[in-house]
Order: structure tokens, then C-alpha cells, then sequence
């Protein structure tokens, strides 16, 4: 080969290397994007239901006694184990919680969804108390609008989680005539023990 034809033969493959480089291949992502959905529990002993945006958030009455929110998460995306629940209540009116709590507990596969986790029932370790009545100036939250923010965080090292964001109203809103006659006495403003019961 005479040296214009190799001069000629090594330009043309330096051509087809510079040839536009390929778009970045990006991998899957490795998990699916976590899902929160924020309940309640009408008993410690019965399943997650979940709460409505612009709902009521029912008030069950304690074992220690007076009336409560029991709050916490049905998710999606995390394999269970050890999990972290953080709900914060705020009102319109400040950007300051009136509430705010967090509880670590297990989580394991749903009974009534397939799919997603939910506290362990046996344990309740993940499952945060919000108290309601009697109705404690410190913490005015019955029959107010208030922002509920729940946030669901992996325990482990990889820290995976979410939040969800929704408007609920706490209230005597379940329960028998009974039950809900006896909220709403434990809930009055001048609440009196001696005339609920």
C-alpha cells in the first residue's frame, strides 16, 4: 500500500471514531416510588382505615383514658421491617405545628391490600396517639381544620420514605350512639367527668 492510500485509510477510521456520542444510558431505578397513604384506627386491635383529604380524623376513646386520633400509614414501595411514623398537625394560621410525633414500629405485608405495609397490630409501635379530648387549650385541635402531614421513613441505613399531605377535621365521627354521646360530653368546653358517664 503506497503511503497516500494508508494516509487515506487511517483518516477514514478516525472519522468513524469521532463519530456523535451515544445519549448517556441511564439503569431502572432499582426500588419504585414509596406511596403513603395516611389512617386511622377505629380500634388498636382492628386494620388501617384510610383517611379522606377534607375529612373527619375519628376520635376513639383511650385505654388511659379520654378521646384520641390513632394516625399512621398504609405504604407502598418499602419491603416492612422497622419503620419510622412522623405525623405533625398544623392550623391555617401559623406555620408552627400544634402537633407533632414520632413512633418506630414494625411494618408488615397488608392484610386487606396487596401490595402495601402497614403497622404490625401485635406491636402498635408505629402508630401515633394524637390526644383530643378533654379539650386542652394547649392543644385546641377538636372540630378544627388542620393540616395532617405523615411522614414514613426505613429505619435502616438507606433511609427510604415519603409523605403525604392531607386536610382533616378531628371529631366525634365514629363509634355507637353511646360511644359518640360520650365523646361529645368528654369533648365539650366545659368538660364536667361526673356528667359523661
Amino acid at each position: 500500500m503506497t503511503p497516500l492510500r494508508l494516509a487515506c485509510a487511517l483518516l477514514a477510521l478516525a472519522a468513524l471514531s469521532c463519530s456523535a456520542e451515544e445519549p448517556e444510558q441511564r439503569l431502572p431505578p432499582t426500588f419504585e416510588e414509596v406511596e403513603v397513604l395516611p389512617g386511622w384506627y377505629e380500634s388498636l386491635n382492628l386494620p388501617i382505615r384510610l383517611l379522606e383529604d377534607g375529612g373527619a380524623l375519628p376520635l376513639r376513646q383511650a385505654p388511659q383514658g379520654g378521646h384520641w386520633a390513632f394516625v399512621s400509614a398504609r405504604v407502598r414501595g418499602i419491603e416492612g421491617g422497622e419503620v419510622e411514623v412522623r405525623a405533625r398537625l398544623y392550623g391555617t394560621d401559623s406555620p408552627d405545628p400544634v402537633f407533632a410525633e414520632r413512633r418506630t414500629g414494625l411494618f408488615v405485608p397488608s392484610q386487606g391490600a396487596p401490595g402495601f405495609f402497614e403497622p404490625d397490630l401485635d406491636l402498635r409501635g408505629a402508630i401515633v396517639h394524637v390526644p383530643a379530648c378533654p379539650v386542652n387549650d394547649a392543644l385546641p385541635v377538636f372540630r378544627r381544620e388542620l393540616r395532617l402531614v405523615l411522614e414514613v421513613t426505613t429505619a435502616d441505613a438507606e433511609r427510604r420514605g415519603a409523605s403525604a399531605e392531607l386536610t382533616v377535621t378531628p371529631s366525634c365521627a365514629a363509634g355507637t350512639a353511646g360511644e359518640l354521646a360520650v365523646c361529645e360530653c368528654e369533648c365539650a368546653p366545659a368538660y364536667d367527668p361526673g356528667k359523661c358517664y
